[in-house]
């Protein structure tokens, strides 16, 4: 069974030309952006490089696999667009389930179903557009991450828009597998209409948005490479996330706001600050900043600071409001001296 749907979503030429055609007049009915993302997840199937009779092939490997091929048949079915939306929704679970059993990694797993009544999770919505998820409405959402680097850090693009109120709309990271549940930290604790950039950690398996004033949101993930580059001088407003490709340099921050505010600097190693373990530079004596690893800078309302970048590597701006000025400025660090020989008298 599982051999002819592979073949069948492989079939080049005019057979797979005949197959796309069909499924388009079949689902005329569907919006063409929903169209497009069940033909993109019918290429994502027929894409996986997976040996069904290879040593990776585990019975818990197989059920997702044949999750993913009875979900993209659902989803070209479907003549109704929350049809297709939940298709694909558990379509892309069961991709991100095989991926994580293929690698090693924690298996995440899908919440409880919801109990009925108020707060339960609003009906799909969106495009079934990879990596991107919208809700609106009233209660807790829970969202699976699809990372598009498996197993890494990510960056986050969250909108809000239509608030009815002042009441806070909050977003948390979350890990739930097979083997751990958790409530992680508060990536995004807003009270207005909001547009910014998070740090994803690369443990959170899913997303907890928490949305009671009837907000519509939008969230998409990237890969941190997608960061914004830091410039000399940056201007910019809220949260953000900014890549750092250059050398030791020391980052001067500047703030106009009126809550806490800091800048969090993350190695190109991408591991946490304890479990780093690159080496530092070997930082002149009249350097600006701390000579060792903190790596904030923060302060409270309109404040300046600095902060020691010793590599390429990512700067976390937590500022929900606030206005901010950066300036980097290289640091030349002078050459090791060489190792002393002792002479034998």
């Amino acid at each position: 069974m599982i051999g002819y749907a592979v073949s069948f979503l492989l079939g080049l030429g005019v057979g797979v030309g005949g197959l796309y055609l069909m499924l388009r007049r079949h689902r005329a009915a569907l919006p063409a952006a929903v169209e497009e993302s069940v033909t993109a997840f019918g290429e994502e199937v027929a894409a996986l490089e997976f040996d069904v009779k290879g040593p990776d092939a585990t019975p818990a490997v197989l059920k997702e696999y044949r999750a993913a091929l009875a979900a993209y048949d659902r989803a070209s079915a479907a003549r109704r667009e929350p049809d297709a939306l939940t298709a694909l929704r558990d379509g892309r679970a069961a991709m991100i389930r095989l991926d994580a059993r293929l690698h090693g990694r924690p298996v995440p797993i899908d919440a409880l179903p919801p109990a009925a009544g108020p707060g339960r999770p609003q009906p799909l919505t969106g495009t079934g557009e990879r990596y991107v998820y919208t809700g609106n409405g009233f209660g807790e959402t829970e969202v699976l991450i699809d990372r598009p680097e498996p197993g890494r850090p990510a960056l986050v693009e969250v909108d809000v828009t239509d608030g009815e109120d002042e009441t806070l709309f909050e977003i948390k990271t979350m890990t739930r597998t097979e083997d751990l549940t958790k409530i992680g930290d508060t990536l995004l604790s807003a009270p207005y209409e909001y547009h910014g950039r998070r740090y994803l950690p690369a443990d959170a398996t899913h997303l907890l948005v928490d949305s009671w004033s009837g907000r519509r949101w939008s969230i998409r993930v990237a890969p941190l490479s997608a960061a914004t580059a830091l410039a000399p001088e940056h201007r910019g407003h809220g949260n953000e996330v900014l890549r750092y490709d250059g050398g030791p340099a020391v980052l001067t921050v500047q703030f106009e706001d009126n809550e806490i505010w800091e800048v969090r600097y993350v190695c190109q190693c991408l591991r946490s600050r304890s479990a780093c373990d690159c080496r530092l530079p070997a930082w002149p004596e009249d350097t600006p900043g701390d000579n060792d690893w903190s790596v904030d800078a923060y302060d409270l309302r309109d404040g300046r600071n600095t902060l020691r970048l010793p590599r390429p590597g990512f700067l976390v701006i937590d500022c929900v409001v606030g206005s901010w000025y950066l300036t980097t400025q290289p640091v030349e660090i002078p050459p090791a001296s060489p190792p002393r020989r002792w002479r034998r008298r």
